[in-house]
């Protein structure tokens, strides 16, 4: 039966459990190492807690249906109602995870939930396109932390009755996962909930492993555990078991982001088709890169996946009415496409980082010049608006209950903001917003270079972005779009 909220005889219960509990003879170390590391998973969980709302709020302003907004609403509601259940379900997987260290009686399978499967880590999720998901998320720890993991699993062994693994390590990011989707599933969450909130689990939670590990290998070196074990002995120790099977492991998983990566910059509504012709030409190059450097995707400043970024971003307000022969920005990104496909770069790193380098300073010169146009735009408006202040304000107090929606949509736009204007049946518009007029509620657009193209009103707005006459164009990385992407694509399947 789920827990319906309340503090009842359960949670008695597990309290004379932890009194009274095996974790009690552990040795004092072993002891100080699961307090240090529960302390700060807790406060993790209680940041990821606090910016679900805000997650889940972005994700219901940009649904695109009111059945999907919805969900998303009841989302943030169920999630409050259920965080300190979770929280606590988390610690008490860890806890237990413990125990079962000095438990000799207990087979090693006792410690064994998520292993490799079929290339996959089998985190008690059936589908495999989500285990795809939760194992890139996994390998993208180790590939940052390997070593550190590596020597606190070492040291681990030398204080518990069962073989560990950088696996089934009780802070191993598997288990880690494991804790977080199995405090989930006793709570009952809805299953698309539950994608949305691994993804923060990995922003929130798994990003900062690094310190947790730091801190149990210090905590136990103080101690006279395996002080010498260095990086090098680590890494040589566990090569034959691990470096293997983890190589397999991320190379399939690797091929099939990387397709999933461009599957989405196909289909991206960001970029107008001649650029994601352009930019798909890049699979190939990037799929060589990903495969021989581990940090592509674990690493925000690779300067491969810096250049993608880059590049999708300043082509945000290409639209239909450029041309690709003189618009001097496409002919910068086929520059840069040409030489990653033709001249065989896909390890050269000084290559890459020249390329970035040289399309960040031709975007940075065509910003200062579109950022001179936008603020004498800005101004003009602001100087016009002064002489329309008498003009009553454009929305009546007589809005329907729908309108408020629109209205709260509206509210949300920002400064520097995209849209695409349906401007007739074959034609999309792309423009952004560079000023607010109060108190008329005027919305001033420009083009990408800075000049006026359109303005709205609240009321215009509220209408057409209802109607889809007006969409807002998502101005996160490309990166995170496309893994953003891939999530709400499982979702979707789920569905079904």
């Amino acid at each position: 039966m789920l827990n319906d909220g309340k503090v009842g005889p359960g949670y008695k219960v597990s309290t004379e459990m932890a009194m009274h509990s095996p974790l009690t003879r552990l040795p004092v170390i072993l002891l100080q190492v699961h307090d240090k590391a529960a302390q700060q998973l807790k406060h993790d969980l209680q940041v990821l807690f606090d910016n679900a709302d805000e997650a889940l709020f972005e994700m219901a302003y940009k649904a695109q249906s009111d059945a999907e907004q919805s969900l998303y609403f009841e989302a943030m509601r169920d999630v409050r109602l259920k965080r300190k259940h979770i929280e606590r379900g988390f610690l008490e997987q860890l806890f237990f995870a413990f125990i079962r260290l000095t438990q000799a009686q207990l087979s090693e399978s006792a410690l064994q939930a998520p292993v490799l499967k079929q290339s996959f880590f089998s985190l008690q999720i059936s589908d495999c396109e989500r285990d795809q998901v939760i194992s890139a998320m996994v390998a993208q720890v180790l590939a940052r932390d390997q070593s550190a993991l590596r020597q606190l699993t070492s040291r681990l062994s030398t204080l518990s009755w069962v073989t560990l693994n950088e696996h089934n390590n009780p802070l191993s990011p598997a288990m880690l996962c494991d804790y977080f989707l199995q405090a989930e599933r006793d709570q009952g969450i809805d299953l698309k909930v539950k994608l949305i909130m691994l993804q923060l689990f990995d922003k929130y939670l798994l990003s900062q492993t690094s310190r947790l590990y730091a801190d149990a290998n210090q905590l136990l070196m103080a101690t006279g555990v395996l002080p010498e074990l260095t990086e090098e002995r680590s890494c040589c120790r566990s090569k034959q078991d691990a470096h293997d099977q983890e190589s397999a492991v991320v190379g399939e998983d690797v091929g099939h982001l990387v397709g999933l990566l461009f599957d989405y910059i196909e289909s991206d509504r960001n970029l107008a088709p001649p650029l994601k012709s352009l930019l798909g030409q890049l699979q190939r190059p990037m799929l060589t890169i990903a495969q021989l450097d581990q940090y592509f995707f674990s690493s925000d400043s690779h300067p491969a996946r810096c250049l993608l970024n880059v590049m999708a971003d300043a082509a945000v307000g290409w639209d239909d009415s450029l041309s690709v022969h003189s618009d001097p920005l496409y002919q910068e990104i086929e520059r840069v496409v040409k030489q990653l496909v033709c001249h065989s770069c896909a390890n050269n790193v000084d290559l890459l980082e020249g390329l970035l380098h040289d399309f960040l300073r031709f975007t940075h010169v065509e910003r200062g010049l579109v950022e001179q146009l936008e603020l004498r735009t800005r101004a003009r408006e602001q100087m016009h608006a002064k002489t329309l202040r008498a003009v009553q304000s454009e929305l009546s107090s007589s809005l329907d209950e729908q309108d408020h929606l629109g209205l709260l949509l509206v509210s949300q736009l920002r400064i520097g903001t995209w849209i695409e204007l349906q401007a007739n049946s074959v034609r999309h518009q792309r423009c952004k917003l560079i000023a607010i007029l109060e108190p008329e509620g005027r919305h001033i657009f420009v083009n990408r270079s800075g000049l006026k193209v359109v303005e709205k009103s609240r009321s215009d707005l509220v209408g057409q972005l209802r109607s889809g006459a007006i969409s807002l164009l998502d101005d996160r990385l490309l990166f995170d779009r496309a893994l953003s992407s891939m999530i709400g694509g499982l979702c979707q399947y789920n569905a079904h």
